[in-house]
């Protein structure tokens, strides 16, 4: 009889615990509405990963969580609020730490900014100690100018390059302020940004002899990838650049098959020279002819790289 209530008791826990070889699945069970057990569908990828509500998995942090930016900012009570970085030659500003209580705009952790009032971007900026006009900054007794050679000065909201002076924040803002120059020593692709904090996106078109590549296929994907630069959750866009100093080059040069440098894009083995006379290959942002090896992705991007024998 001890034996019996034994065997009764083991097979009951069982029962409840909802055993995955009794399932068939291998993550947690719970138990239904008829009293049998089924698997919980969970958000994690097959690569550890976590989706967001866009369909795009963004990975873990190293403590294994994943800080939903859009739920934190839902949380704060403001009129407006939004995510911001800058970046000056390879450092980025510490807002959090410049703006205090009593600044027009509120920093509530690295990224997030809110406020009740309306303030330009350059009014904000200068609270921090960032002097900012449309073609310029001065910072920490550093002064930018873009008519000097090499140096190139970037506001953008979301995919929109703005005047600083004049454009108004607005609620959920995405705000890159970016300074790159010649003399700074920032080795490509630049400090890691995790994935829970503000990085940048952009889409890409890639077209072979009249053919689009489909970024979607799982050799591009970020599963044993580059953490730098990659493509994810089985969408082909957007891209996800997790660094300010990733050039185009080094972002495509990461994927398989690709290359390039500041004379060719090398596709499968097969060279196509930028002016080339059997194959050639024509690559622009946002319309505009760039220098692949020396161009940094920016947020809003949009790429068009297009190889073959008569691009």
């Amino acid at each position: 009889m001890k034996r019996v209530s034994i065997a009764l008791l083991v097979g009951l826990l069982m029962t409840t615990a909802g055993c995955s070889s009794l399932t068939g699945a291998d993550g947690p069970t719970v138990e239904t509405e008829t009293g049998t057990t089924a698997a919980v569908e969970t958000n994690e990828t097959t690569s550890g990963e976590s989706t967001t509500e866009d369909g795009h998995s963004h990975s873990q942090t190293e403590s294994g969580s994943n800080v939903s930016t859009e739920a934190n900012r839902a949380e704060i009570d403001a009129e407006h609020t939004g995510e911001m970085a800058v970046m000056i030659d390879g450092d980025r500003v510490d807002l959090e730490r410049s703006l205090g209580d009593d600044a027009p705009v509120r920093m509530n952790d690295v990224d997030t900014w809110s406020t009740n009032e309306s303030v330009t971007l350059a009014n904000v900026l200068s609270v921090a100690g960032v002097e900012a006009d449309e073609s310029s900054l001065s910072y920490d007794g550093e002064s930018y100018d873009e008519s000097v050679n090499g140096t190139e000065i970037s506001y953008r909201v979301g995919s929109h390059e703005v005047d600083p002076e004049e454009y108004v924040l607005e609620s959920d803002d995405k705000v890159w302020v970016l300074i790159v120059t010649d003399d700074s020593d920032v080795a490509t692709p630049g400090e890691y940004i995790p994935p829970d904090q503000l990085h940048v996106h952009g889409t890409i078109d890639f077209v072979v002899d009249g053919t689009e590549l489909d970024f979607s296929r799982e050799k591009y994907q970020q599963a044993g990838h580059n953490d730098h630069f990659h493509f994810e959750g089985g969408h082909a866009e957007p891209w996800h650049a997790h660094s300010p100093h990733v050039t185009l080059a080094y972002g495509m040069s990461t994927l398989e098959g690709i290359n390039m440098t500041d004379e060719a894009v090398v596709y499968n083995g097969t060279r196509y020279p930028y002016d080339g006379e059997r194959g050639t290959a024509t690559v622009t942002v946002n319309g505009e002819p760039v220098d692949p090896t020396e161009y940094y992705l920016k947020n809003g991007d949009s790429v068009a790289i297009e190889i073959g024998s008569s691009a």
